[in-house]
């Protein structure tokens, strides 16, 4: 009876295992890699996550793309270099005859359009859009523009449809009005609470004015919309001949060339536009949103005669499996196609780690970008050691960090005190970052005193930032009105489930050298991402992976509205100093500015607390060629070959 109940354990797990697999019915990849967390969204415009960045590099290819090695942008779908004018704002990019989208077509200047606007409007634009605000002429003002569009038109819906509009979208209307941008003929306001009235009061008004809320609608949907096109003509994107594509920048930009191989900035195919929603003949929904069926990012789906997603890489995705595997195949099309040895890559997901490197060390999978395991300080001596060869420790252009709250006074009904830089600045001078360094992690980090690692970007010095200093972190909370702690109350800290020991020791030298009381709030990574953005939280730890090599791809994160500005910090003094910083073109007094504004956050303002700069070890079989370990973990597999 055991015996028998033994044998259909066995047999069920071999179903599973097949199935998991595939059926059996396809060979094993030239390469597999794994993934631990299963591909968040492969739509350039809304991704984040590094590995999602991971696949987009293989299967889309942006005007430059990366060197193997160096990381330093190279030809793309685009000539190298691009001509660029004397005074450094104007590119112009030729793309390349035998650049090709994977069912044959051309790749044209039209396709960057297409990909570059999506990261500007409301309805697909995400954390991102800075890269073309910050950048292209006429771009702040669109979005500005269609934000403010979406806002008045979606307070109109709410209206038209008997709903209550929040306080914003009531001062929106109310604004439109007032200007007569709509109703101009027969709104019957009282114009004078419209000026002067608290907002909370202005809402309470609208909901009540017997206006025509139906015919509003109508009119402010049917300006917006007429504009929409016009309005994005303004935005120096041109597009001059089918292979010619012009950009305008606001101010020189040194790194230009590195944004434009970063998966965000690639082309889209036309044919996405089969699959965009819109109301009443325009190319925008109800609210004024740019929106596309999700599904446009799956290899098989079909819907209105859609062909499936379309890329311009060296790969492309062949099959997606939610949460098991995503299989890359080589792009027939490609100009390199024929070259390309590794032939076939499966991303593998494993929710758990331990099973990918017990899978890895079986031979099932060639490469391990990640190793959050709760030994990887074993793992790493193994690496520095040298004891396992096929084991890396990559120094990266990484840093981890804690948020401050800098703008709620209450978080869930309790004082927040973070408020206050002098809080913050307590709280910075009573951790030991080396203990956290050296004794809790012990895998080979630096540790941070600032924001961006040191003499990881050529010509950038950051600041010296302050060191651990207890008896001054005492005095400062008592300045602040917390002698020795008093009538702070419980201070939370904010994590996710790996930063579990870490955050222990945070909270353990809190509460022994300040004597505060420190509650640990332990969320996953999608609650605990929605915390920290909405700002439901105290301290919450952060991380910052550098998307470009320059030092303002960690400074912008916290310039004021910034998408990745978490902590809801904004100094008109540190962003002043990022513009001036933007447009300067000597090399050596750019840097300095943007040494003093890094000053400002870490040793005046603390908006954050730099921990460590991250190593992190990776694990690379022996038979695996051209794959390089970097400091930013991009990995073009075009130059990988396989040699078992």
């Amino acid at each position: 009876m055991i015996r028998n109940l033994i044998l259909l354990c066995l047999a069920l797990f071999l179903v599973l295992l097949w199935a998991y697999t595939g059926g059996g019915s396809e060979p094993r990849a030239d390469l597999a890699y794994v993934n631990p967390s299963g591909i968040h969204t492969l739509d350039p415009a809304r991704m984040s996550w590094t590995q999602d960045f991971r696949i987009a590099l293989n299967i889309w290819e942006g005007l430059t793309t990366y060197h193997p090695r160096t990381l330093e942008p190279m030809e793309g779908a685009a000539f190298y270099p691009p001509e660029i004018a004397d005074d450094q704002l104007t590119y112009t990019f030729k793309i390349r005859p035998d650049a090709r989208w994977s069912n044959g077509d051309p790749v044209t200047a039209d396709d960057f359009v297409r990909g570059w606007r999506r990261c500007l409007e409301p309805g697909t634009a995400t954390d991102y859009t800075f890269l073309l605000t910050d950048h292209i002429q006429g771009a702040r003002e669109y979005v500005d523009w269609r934000r403010g569009g979406v806002l008045l038109l979606t307070a109109l819906t709410r209206l038209r449809d008997g709903e209550k509009p929040t306080e914003e979208e009531a001062v929106a209307v109310a604004e439109a009005l007032t200007r007569k941008e709509i109703g101009a003929r027969d709104a019957r306001l009282h114009e004078e609470l419209l000026v002067s009235g608290e907002d909370r009061e202005v809402a309470a008004y609208l909901r009540e004015a017997d206006l025509d809320w139906a015919g509003l609608y109508r009119e402010a949907f049917e300006s917006h919309a007429s504009a929409f096109e016009e309005r994005f003509a303004e935005v120096k994107l041109e597009v001059p001949r089918p292979d010619t594509f012009v950009v305008r920048l606001t101010s020189p930009t040194a790194y230009f060339l590195d944004l434009t191989a970063f998966p965000t900035l690639v082309p889209v195919h036309e044919s996405v536009e089969l699959l965009r929603e819109g109301h009443e003949g325009a190319p925008i929904t109800e609210e004024g949103l740019v929106v596309y069926d999700p599904q446009w990012t799956k290899p098989n789906y079909h819907r209105n005669e859609y062909p499936g997603l379309i890329t311009n890489g060296s790969y492309v995705l062949a099959d997606w499996k939610f949460k098991r595997r995503a299989r890359m195949e080589v792009n027939p099309f490609h100009r390199d196609a024929g070259a390309i040895r590794c032939r076939t890559v499966d991303m593998i997901v494993y929710d758990d780690l331990n099973t990918a490197l017990m899978a890895y060390e079986r031979g099932d999978l060639d490469f391990l970008p990640a190793m959050d395991v709760a030994y990887d300080h074993e793992i790493a001596r193994l690496a520095i050691s040298g004891e396992r060869p096929d084991f890396h420790a990559c120094t990266l252009l990484a840093t981890y960090f804690l948020n401050f709250n800098c703008v709620s006074s209450e978080v869930g009904k309790r004082n927040n005190p973070f408020t206050d830089a002098r809080v913050r600045k307590a709280f910075a001078l009573a951790v030991d970052k080396r203990a956290i360094v050296e004794q809790v992690l012990k895998r080979g980090d630096r540790v941070a005193r600032s924001f961006v690692p040191p003499t990881a970007i050529p010509g950038y010095d950051p600041p010296e930032g302050l060191g651990e200093d207890v008896s001054a972190a005492r005095s400062l909370l008592a300045d602040a009105g917390y002698p020795d702690g008093a009538g702070m109350g419980t201070i939370e800290l904010l994590h996710t489930p790996r930063d579990e020991v870490v955050c222990q020791a945070l909270a353990r030298m809190w509460q022994d050298r300040l004597g505060l009381r420190v509650e640990l709030r332990c969320k996953e990574s999608k609650t605990f991402g929605e915390d920290k953005a909405n700002h439901r939280y105290m301290i919450a730890r952060g991380n910052w992976y550098a998307d470009y090599n320059d030092p303002t791809t960690f400074l912008d994160c916290l310039s004021t509205g910034n998408g990745n500005n978490d902590s809801g910090y904004s100094n008109p003094a540190y962003d002043e100093l990022l513009n001036r910083a933007a447009a300067v073109r000597e090399r050596d007094r750019r840097a300095e500015l943007l040494r003093q504004a890094e000053a400002i956050l870490v040793e005046r303002d603390f908006p954050i607390l730099p921990i460590l700069h991250y190593t992190t070890p990776i694990a690379i079989k022996p038979h695996v060629k051209g794959l390089k370990p970097n400091p930013r973990l991009l990995f073009p597999f075009r130059y990988v070959s396989v040699e078992r």
